[in-house]
């Protein structure tokens, strides 16, 4: 079974039933298949057969939705762009994914006009729209779909093995990688996401405002919602001031967030009210033991935690079935064994960090590879694991802990360690707001602590203070020799770090 087949299937059982909340708006699942039929005919005629490439360049609106199954109707390929990225970036994932299509919105435009002008394979343009006219050489979305039929003839036949998406990595390690995604793997992502870690249940309403771009939004949040029955509710972007007030106002019971969304909303003035919300149940990972607690005492909503990656399509490892137990990210999800290994390959004793790797016991339940990036998939791929890049370990009861990504471990005298846990110490500092801390190569091959602070707002930070603060909670080894005070990190739209961003920079002149 394939995504279309699913959707005219929820037709068939719940058609007039809501599948889409937007803003004001209600789409039904008869609505939904209608307009994708449309936007699978608009593509068509512009020359898009099965297997072609079309960049989706849209934040979170309906019309995402639409075109990603009209694309997957003919047997084509999904290439999302987060309309966040720069222009050397789309240029990248534009030219490297072979698109021949572009469909952007308003807010986008000049970073994904500029960055395919001078891609020879792009042959056609669609805009979705927004303030001002039509760009020259556009067609526009919404006039042109609404005289095509709301019927699709001939559509070709698709396999649940045919490649749904190319999504790139999100880019916090270097360049992007194209990560091919089959159709069986989306349909497995959500349905092990709804039946095991959310366990769905009729009057559950999903909610999401991570953008339809990030993969995990799509296997978990929408193909979850598609094949549940369940309402989806798009939020257009995450303001902690609004956040839960928007969660009260559509009815979510579950709903989708980030290490940095949570921290984000504890450090919003408490509230009488604050545990006043219909939401059951947040998922999402990277938090700290005491921030998790500490949010579900607030809010009154249970965190589930997971672990994932693009090539993974969803999770494979998620708090599930019983109590979570502190600390730990959870065990692994039916459809996956996973193990944390040496450099070697050698599986490791429980409470030895190494890396983490896993292999799907169901076809498909990992990506079929990186689109024309053999070699680095033969690297990723060894003996039939996924080898992940990010450090571990398990106890003895089978649960699995996330360290760091192996690219940000920092090294000293033989020993790795997570950089998480200096940034841990280094946030508790009263006067900073976040941090992030990298290694720094020094004498002996070996790396020297270099954290990048951003101070509070209105705060006077010096970074003696920090070194000071660091030197009485954390091993000598382990205190930044380099403090340097920013603005901002650079980041992805998901709020994840762009660490190979700040290990380029040169080291910054001491402040005298």
């Amino acid at each position: 079974m394939v995504l279309p087949d699913i959707l005219r299937k929820q037709v068939e059982s719940r058609g007039d039933s809501t599948f889409l909340r937007f803003r004001d708006r209600s789409v039904s699942f008869a609505r939904m298949e209608e307009t994708s039929n449309r936007a699978a005919n608009l593509l068509r005629e512009i020359g898009v057969r099965r297997g072609d490439k079309v960049c989706l360049m849209i934040s979170n609106r309906p019309e995402f939705l639409e075109l990603w199954f009209g694309i997957s109707k003919l047997g084509a390929i999904m290439v999302p762009v987060d309309t966040s990225l720069k222009e050397y970036e789309v240029s990248h994932i534009a030219g490297h994914s072979d698109a021949t299509v572009l469909a952007v919105e308003d807010s986008a435009f000049f970073a994904a006009e500029h960055s395919v002008r001078n891609l020879p394979k792009i042959r056609g343009k669609i805009w979705i729209g927004g303030i001002g006219g039509i760009p020259p050489g556009f067609l526009d979305y919404h006039e042109t779909i609404i005289g095509l039929p709301r019927t699709l003839s001939r559509p070709p036949v698709t396999e649940p093995s045919d490649v749904m998406s190319i999504v790139y990595t999100p880019g916090t390690t270097g360049v992007p990688k194209g990560a091919m995604l089959s159709q069986r793997n989306y349909l497995h992502s959500g349905r092990i996401w709804v039946d095991s870690v959310v366990r769905a249940a009729a009057g559950d309403v999903f909610y999401t405002s991570l953008p339809l771009s990030r993969v995990h939004t799509q296997t978990l949040t929408v193909v979850g919602a598609m094949t549940s029955g369940c309402p989806l509710v798009l939020g257009e972007g995450f303001d902690a001031l609004t956040f839960v007030d928007d969660l009260r106002r559509c009815g979510a019971t579950v709903f989708a967030c980030t290490g940095s969304m949570i921290a984000c909303l504890m450090h919003t003035a408490p509230r009488p009210g604050d545990a006043e919300n219909p939401a059951r149940l947040a998922f999402g990972g990277g938090l700290p033991a005491r921030t998790k607690h500490d949010f579900e005492e607030r809010f009154g909503v249970r965190v589930v935690e997971g672990f994932g990656l693009t090539e993974i399509g969803g999770m494979c490892i998620a708090h599930f079935g019983g109590s979570a137990k502190t600390g730990a990210i959870g065990k692994p999800l039916p459809g996956y064994d996973v193990k944390v290994v040496d450099e070697f390959d050698e599986e490791l004793p429980t409470g030895i960090s190494g890396e983490i790797v896993l292999r799907p016991s169901v076809p498909e339940g990992v990506f079929l590879g990186y689109y024309r990036e053999h070699d680095r998939t033969a690297e990723n791929m060894r003996n039939g694991w996924f080898h992940t890049g990010d450090r571990g370990y398990t106890d003895d009861e089978g649960n699995f802990y996330f360290l760091d990504r192996k690219a940000d471990c920092i090294r000293n005298r033989g020993e790795i360690f997570p950089s998480i846990e200096i940034e841990r110490i280094v946030n508790d500092h009263p006067k900073v707001q976040e941090s992030a801390a990298t290694g720094i190569l020094s004498e002996l091959d070996e790396e020297d602590v270099r954290v990048f602070i951003v101070p509070r707002p209105g705060e006077t930070l010096a970074p003696g203070e920090i070194t000071e603060w660091c030197a009485a909670r954390l091993a000598s080894r382990l205190v930044p020799r380099h403090v340097e005070l920013v603005r901002e990190l650079p980041k992805t739209s998901i709020a994840g770090i762009r660490k190979h961003e700040l290990r380029s920079r040169p080291v910054a002149a001491p402040r005298g």
